[in-house]
């Protein structure tokens, strides 16, 4: 998938099973450390209205060095594929900073203890998939009484805490499809020590010819996979993960839920007593929806390729009205996780040319649309993602760097936390239902109206980098009157009145600026806001290329780099243009023009000053 825009003229590299069988037969005591309980109640269980941050614990903050290196190998910081320090006390010390964001629920990676690393050596589990023994603590993460201490903490702030569980698989111990040890000693913990256990089919494959039943018995990336149907495997699960729900946490992420039975999810939610989403990494909605009938919620995949590729490469917003048309095939499209980033995809900043606007822009589209929004740590700091976009089979590495700056005045935070104020504030944005009101090339706009109360918020998106107007009847559901004067909450300078006309005798005109989306809501806001003025820097080459060639631009200063070119846009015949907003004002950077990204401008590098705009005109 070209992760380009589509509408710029450039060249530039970017880059079956029945239930009830599952509680016949003695459930397994756990022989887990867990016996810390919450010490507090906690806010409740997820629930509508939630914004979730997604934490890769590893990479977040080191509170302990102590535990980062056990001496097998799987600590490297110099290397993303292997451990790097981050651990529940470190995450704990900024707890803080996540309540300052705004968000009310922290998504916790996988907490188990870990086989250290992968089968051939070659990545550690830093992440939390590599399951040796389900009822012990991670040692890199720390404790149980830290685990609590952590969970604890959350609660004192009004944060819910979800556990990540990874009932599908262990880590790699059987080669291939084997059904014996090799060597003898390189197993899992008891009571899984068992090739009985074990699902012995090989690798999964994903060549378009698998069934579901082979999906949901093949090895996923190699892991080991469990057999569920089996009474001791299931009832031992149950427990072990019992005991960490039992320690206060609020809901559950379940890993690879696509290769877990449907009946058995449904199942292990009802043993758990807390809401449950399921990963479906699938992008039909006819394959997802059905998941949502076994479990509270399930995260989005459709939401997240329709979304990103409309907001990050400017491609048909149309797309958005055939994602959302088919929301009524989902149990609750409300309790769906949505989201733009995650430790799978390449970063957002990556695919969108490391466009701040494009970022904020569907930032605002995320917090303001159905469902229950994930922020993907690092996401709210600009996370370039080193400007890997490569997503084969899952994504690079580089989309889980350490957390390197905890600034709360940071553009892109100040922006979420906006957005996560409004979200508390009107209901609409919570729980409200969502219905189209107009779609075209460059624009979505939809209203969530609640039933009963008429409590009505309208959000609109522009993809385009040309102010935009449009005149957009309101829903026939809206009771909001003609007169009523309805104020944008990203930017309270902005209003707008309805007025008589339309197809359903009301109707609001909008002008959208460049890559923008606005939140409007009768009555008097909540509180002022205006957003930041940007600091942009521009450049504009000056060049005509002829039909059929482009402008490229490479430098020292990311965005820039020497190795591969950022596509310019060409806004005239003889002018290309780009702009960033990474560079702070008043930084000097270098860069080039190429044509083509091939043929390299004559003379010295350019000199350039962020915050600036800066023209040049090259020869080739």
């Amino acid at each position: 998938m070209n992760h380009m825009s589509t509408r710029r003229s450039s060249s530039c590299a970017l880059t079956l099973f029945v239930s009830l069988a599952l509680a016949v037969g003695s459930v397994i005591g756990s022989t887990t450390s867990v016996t810390a309980e919450a010490s507090s109640p906690g806010p409740g269980p997820v629930a509508e209205g939630d914004v979730i941050y997604q934490v890769l614990v590893d990479r977040f903050y080191d509170g302990n060095p102590a535990n980062n290196d056990f001496g097998h190998g799987e600590y490297n910081p110099s290397n993303l594929g292997f451990y790097h320090g981050g651990d529940w006390e470190g995450l704990t010390e900024k707890l803080d900073y996540v309540a300052d964001l705004g968000v009310t629920a922290i998504w916790l990676s996988p907490v188990s203890e870990q086989q250290p690393l992968s089968r051939d050596g070659l990545e550690a589990s830093y992440h939390g998939y590599f399951t040796n023994d389900y009822a012990t603590p991670n040692e890199h993460f720390g404790s149980a009484g830290e685990l609590q201490a952590l969970i604890d903490a959350a609660h004192q702030r009004d944060l819910k805490m979800i556990l990540d569980v990874v009932p599908n698989h262990t880590a790699d111990y059987f080669a291939g499809a084997s059904t014996t040890y090799d060597p003898a000693d390189y197993r899992p913990a008891s009571p899984l020590d068992d090739p009985a256990y074990y699902h012995h089919t090989g690798d999964c494959l994903f060549d378009g010819t698998e069934s579901q039943a082979q999906i949901e018995a093949c090895d996923l990336g190699g892991l080991d996979d469990l057999d569920q149907s089996n009474p001791v495997v299931s009832d031992y699960l149950v427990a072990t993960y019992k005991d960490w729900i039992d320690m206060g946490f609020d809901g559950i992420r379940v890993d690879a839920a696509r290769s877990v039975p449907k009946e058995w999810l449904n199942y292990f939610e009802t043993q758990m007593g807390v809401p449950t989403f399921g990963e479906v990494f699938v992008g039909d909605v006819d394959y997802v929806a059905e998941y949502q009938d076994y479990q509270w919620g399930v995260l989005d995949f459709p939401y997240f390729f329709a979304v990103r590729q409309a907001f990050s490469a400017d491609t048909d917003m149309n797309a958005l009205s055939t994602l959302f048309a088919q929301d009524y095939k989902y149990a609750n499209p409300n309790r769906l996780e949505t989201f733009i980033d995650n430790h799978d995809r390449a970063r957002f900043l990556t695919w969108a040319d490391d466009n701040y606007q494009r970022l904020r822009s569907a930032l605002t589209f995320l917090l303001t649309s159905r469902g229950v929004p994930v922020i993907y740590y690092g996401t709210e700091q600009a996370d370039d993602g080193n400007g890997n976009g490569s997503e084969v089979p899952i994504a690079n590495k580089d989309n889980r760097k350490d957390m390197t700056s905890f600034d709360e005045s940071a553009t892109i935070y100040q922006h979420i936390q906006r957005l996560t104020a409004i979200k508390r504030a009107y209901p609409a944005l919570q729980t409200g239902v969502q219905r189209e009101m107009w779609t075209d090339s460059t624009i979505y706009a939809f209203s969530r109206i609640v039933a009963g109360t008429g409590d009505e918020a309208v959000t609109v998106s522009s993809n385009s980098w040309n102010a935009e107007t449009r005149t957009l009847p309101l829903r026939a559901e809206s009771v909001i009157p003609v007169g009523a004067m309805l104020t944008n909450l990203m930017n309270t300078s902005d209003t707008v009145t309805v007025a008589t006309g339309g197809v359903t005798g009301k109707q609001i005109t909008v002008t959208m600026g460049e890559h923008e989306s606005k939140v409007y809501v009768p009555g008097v806001p909540v509180s002022a806001y205006a957003p930041d003025a940007r600091t942009v820097t521009t450049i504009r080459v000056h060049y005509d290329t002829g039909y059929g060639h482009s402008i490229c631009l490479r430098g020292d200063t990311y965005p820039l780099s020497w190795t591969t070119g950022r596509g310019a846009r060409n806004v005239a015949s003889d002018v290309w243009e780009y702009t960033l907003e990474r560079i702070p004002a008043g930084q000097t950077f270098e860069f080039k023009a190429l044509l083509d990204d091939t043929t390299w401008s004559v003379g010295a590098n350019y000199t350039g000053t962020g915050g600036n705009v800066i023209d040049i005109y090259p020869s080739f």
